[in-house]
């Protein structure tokens, strides 16, 4: 009986401790004028420091609000018909300094939502989430400046919900979870297409993530992978997403400092961009890359897995490549001058410790389909006496629909592995349409299939090496 009343006890506890904080009861307006930032805030303090509940939004409208910081136990429930908008003023975007060091974080970096060294956080409820990145505030040019906010930024946070939610429109990434544990990211529409660098989702130096059911749309790279600090992000699940970018659809890179680890990513939709503006400096309508598995910076890539993705119109549909950039600091990231001096980048600079394995093996792809590709093949490469060991490529039908030229069969290709790793850093679009590969050891291909574009004059495929295991190909 005893033991009874203590456990009732304890579950009446937790149920008035777990209590619903209208964000209007601390003053806030759904309004679309007022400045909600310290109602917001107080209310999320409160809910915080009285043990954990919900905050919510809940009033139709728009809630604008600067730089607000998430805390311990807090659900943020923003309501169908709420937008919860950053205000178009920079100065009301907060810098937040990562308590990570990591390649890019040696400055502090702004974000509208935040949160560091937290736990038990969750974002959900059906609304959207504005981050005004537009705003001619937020319009300075510059590649990868701290100055423009990121939509979420989350760092060193473990137990991470966000579903069931819509985000637009932040002014750099639309989210970054930096260093955290435990991250579900479900049944997420986002849009992302009115700045520079504008990202769909990061996730960086993380591990045990599961991102599903999500529909991202950006200007950058769709759903990417990186590991900016000196942690792998590994046990990582996508599945079942639709994406389209005019960058990398899906991609790990081309951060990779700690490397990679024990991902899968199955049963995905790579499409055009429905965007009728163009924000990435290539200028690709189609997207870049399909799929593309880079480590550069000394971090290894081990264990993952491809398979069930069907892609159309990108230029290249899968990029494969271990390289030597090796950079502790966003220096040597192929940015301009401008915006490595914004990030504090100095030849002596501090940043991330290189501890460089150059491995990137135990990798398979498997049932890929693509259509309305090219010019550019299926790229597989290590660099010089570092070859990619244990790849697969399995049952991959691509129809390409973009000619090379013919001098393309003429011109060596640029191998050289040190530089910002892209589909372009070989100075030509390769001397095959359907597969290239240098610098592999124990390839298999395995009922590889690649029709070419009209007036294509390229071979199907070129080898630079011999180590191959093949089966079928044609």
């Amino acid at each position: 009986m005893k033991k009874h009343f203590v456990g009732l006890f304890l579950l009446i506890s937790f149920v008035c401790l777990s209590q619903d904080y209208q964000v209007e009861s601390f003053g806030a307006k759904s309004d679309g004028v007022n400045d909600n930032t310290p109602f917001i805030q107080a209310a999320i303090d409160s809910c915080s420091n009285h043990g954990g509940g919900i905050v919510e939004l809940s009033k139709a409208g728009i809630y604008l609000s600067g730089t607000i910081h998430l805390k311990n136990n807090v659900s943020l429930e923003i309501f169908p018909n709420v937008t919860l908008k950053a205000i178009e003023n920079s100065n009301a975007l907060k810098k937040i300094q990562s308590s990570i060091l990591s390649r890019m974080d040696v400055v502090p970096w702004k974000a509208f939502i935040c949160a560091d060294t937290q736990q038990n956080i969750r974002i959900f409820g059906g609304g959207m989430i504005d981050g005004s990145g537009g705003s001619a505030c937020f319009r300075d040019g510059i590649e990868n400046s701290p100055e423009r906010p990121y939509g979420l930024f989350l760092i060193n946070c473990t137990n991470v919900v966000v579903e069931d939610i819509k985000l637009q429109s932040s002014a750099f990434w639309m989210q970054r979870y930096l260093n955290c544990k435990a991250i579900r990211l479900n049944r997420l529409r986002v849009f992302n297409h009115v700045n520079k660098n504008n990202d769909g989702i990061d996730i960086d130096s993380s591990n045990d993530v599961i991102i599903s059911d999500c529909i991202i749309d950006s200007s950058d790279d769709g759903i990417c992978i990186k590991s900016e600090g000196m942690n792998p992000s590994k046990n990582i699940v996508i599945s079942n997403c639709i994406v389209s970018s005019h960058a990398s659809a899906i991609k790990l890179g081309t951060g990779s400092v700690g490397g990679f680890e024990n991902i899968t990513i199955t049963n995905c939709v790579i499409k055009r961009s429905e965007s009728k503006v163009m924000m990435h400096p290539s200028g690709v309508w189609g997207g870049l890359t399909g799929i593309e598995l880079l480590t550069t910076d000394g971090g290894p890539m081990k264990q993952v897995i491809v398979s069930n993705i069907t892609m159309e119109d990108v230029e290249n549909p899968i990029h494969i490549r271990l390289g030597n950039r090796l950079s502790g600091t966003v220096a040597r990231q192929g940015y301009g001058e401008k915006g490595d001096q914004m990030q504090g980048v100095k030849a002596d600079g501090k940043g991330t410790i290189i501890n460089s394995e150059s491995i990137l093996e135990d990798i398979i792809l498997s049932n890929i389909t693509g259509k309305n590709i090219g010019p550019y093949p299926v790229i597989v490469a290590g660099y010089e006496g570092h070859p990619v060991r244990r790849i697969t490529l399995r049952d991959i039908t691509m129809v390409y629909g973009r000619p090379g030229k013919k001098e393309d069969e003429l011109i060596t290709p640029n191998w050289k592995a040190n530089g910002y790793p892209g589909r372009g850093m070989y100075g030509t679009c390769l001397p095959a349409y359907g597969l290239v590969t240098n610098f592999t050891e124990d390839l298999l291909i395995d009922n590889f299939r690649a029709m070419p574009a009209p007036g294509e004059h390229r071979t199907v495929v070129k080898h630079w090496n011999r180590k191959l295991n093949v089966k079928h190909i044609k």
